[in-house]
């Protein structure tokens, strides 16, 4: 009887709230989605989606037309993907969002209609305009040829018989990038006069109040700095025009203690190629919050950092991975002579280091480190150096001089890409393979032109990463031998 008393109870109260007061609400409901679909006498519907992406607003709307048995709304999905493969999102010339769609087999004959915002393209000439296709996982970015342009209303409109990620994009600037005659479609803009993407993606901090984006683009690529506003300058022109390396030459003592600093350089195709020399001035008061963020320091992404002769000073950096004093992540280059640093770093991944948070080995000549990361003192210049200090196993394979006076090593299956190390005092002379080695032949010393009765450093190392490459390099792995050529 309760049962019964239940069900009766719960039927009426869905009753009630169907009819009572939200009888307003639920219509308007019911006509968002109806006005949504239409069909025509062919059986083709139309679905539209709405796209709404404060960081890409160049994309507005995007439609399926279709022919369909049953609901088209029902038999497929549509909705922007800027928070999906980063990669994707990045590509070069994207304008506005990428598109994910997905269809049941139960549609077919199918069209995509894009529409666009023309105030929101910065420049780029309408005609430029070009879908793409792209199936990331099976490394498919396909251009799509046969589309129709409607300048008047706006809109892109091409055969789209594949669920996947469309986008659209300028195919000046993504063709230029790969190497595409594209030289119809050439022009001219002047990048200062509308947002860049780093602008529309990204807190920029105190950087574009001290910024002079006209003094930046004129004095690319070499800058002589002498104020903050004039480095504001250049991180602005990195961050978003990044035509041509960059070369500093700072003129001054720098005090940037007062501002709210941000990275320069935060994605692949704004990745800061940098020379810094410093000419023995100080850097005062670096400060970078960006508790949210990854790829944090005075450079954010950087595919080469060389610095020399320089110091900074009182640094406060907060990221959330990928943080250090002067690249969060570097995978190129990373030279750096008298260079020092010393304050605090924090970030809630590993790869957070002194110098470089993620990245692999670098060159540290004559460098002073002075800073805590996470509140405890750090001694490595990098997460990898970390990394390939704790993780040597220097009881992988032992050195010995045999009875030729050949160096030879013991045999251990634990390691591939193992490689004979020698130092004459401090200077390298060669790393080797030595899979197929278990003794250094004679020939490679004399290829290394050894004198007789001179003492020489040998050591083996091993390569090893973790986590799919976060942290990599060539770690000891044998004792250290003193052979005696």
């Amino acid at each position: 009887m309760k049962k019964k008393f239940l069900c009766l109870f719960l039927c009426l109260s869905l009753a009630g709230i169907f009819t009572g007061c939200d009888d307003d609400l639920f219509q308007i409901q019911k006509e968002d989605y109806e006005n949504s679909i239409t069909e025509d006498e062919n059986g083709y519907q139309s679905y539209s989606k709405k796209i709404s992406v404060d960081e890409k607003p160049e994309i507005t709307n995007v439609e399926i037309t279709a022919k369909c048995s049953g609901n088209i709304k029902q038999e497929c999905s549509v909705r922007d993907d800027y928070n999906g493969n980063v990669f994707v999102r990045q590509t070069v010339g994207i304008i506005g969002s990428p598109i994910d769609v997905q269809y049941e087999n139960s549609i077919e004959d199918i069209t995509l209609t894009f529409q666009y915002n023309p105030d929101e393209l910065r420049g780029i000439p309408e005609k430029n305009i070009t879908p793409m296709y792209i199936n990331y996982d099976d490394n498919i970015f396909k251009l799509i040829y046969d589309f129709e342009l409607n300048i008047d209303e706006n809109t892109v409109s091409f055969s789209a018989d594949k669920s996947g990620t469309y986008i659209l994009l300028d195919i000046y600037q993504y063709g230029t990038a790969m190497g595409m005659e594209v030289s119809k479609y050439a022009y001219e803009i002047d990048k200062t006069l509308y947002p860049s993407d780093w602008e529309r993606e990204n807190d920029t901090g105190d950087i574009l109040k001290l910024a002079d984006k006209k003094w930046a683009v004129d004095n690319a690529p070499t800058y002589h700095i002498s104020t903050p506003e004039q480095l504001a300058s250049v991180v602005y022109y990195v961050n978003a025009i990044n035509e041509k390396p960059v070369e500093i030459y700072l003129e001054n003592d720098l005090d940037l203690s007062e501002y709210n600093w941000k990275p320069m350089g935060w994605k692949n195709a704004y990745a800061t190629n940098l020379t810094f020399h410093g000419q023995n001035h100080t850097v005062n008061g670096l400060n970078i919050n960006c508790p949210g963020n990854q790829e944090v320091g005075f450079t954010g992404y950087a595919w080469s950092i060389v610095m020399e002769n320089v110091s900074f000073t009182n640094a406060n950096i907060i990221g959330r991975r990928c943080v250090g004093g002067f690249s969060g992540e570097c995978y190129g280059t990373k030279k750096f002579t008298n260079v020092s640093l010393s304050g605090t770093i924090y970030g809630d991944d590993e790869d957070t280091g002194g110098f470089i948070g993620r990245g692999g080995e670098g060159i540290y000549t004559d460098c002073q480190l002075d800073v805590t990361v996470n509140g405890e003192p750090c001694r490595y210049f990098s997460y990898t150096d970390k990394f390939l200090t704790e993780n040597r196993d220097e009881t992988a394979f032992t050195l010995s001089v045999n009875s030729n006076n050949r160096v030879q090593r013991t045999e251990n299956d634990k390691y591939d890409r193992i490689s004979w190390v020698i130092y004459d005092g401090d200077t390298h002379l060669m790393s080797r393979g030595a899979e197929n080695e278990t003794e250094i032949p004679d020939s490679l010393w004399k290829y290394l032109k050894a004198e007789k009765g001179k003492t020489y450093t040998v050591y083996m190392e091993a390569y090893k990463s973790i986590d799919g490459g976060r942290a990599y390099g060539y770690i000891r792995v044998s004792n250290i031998l003193k052979y005696i050529y």
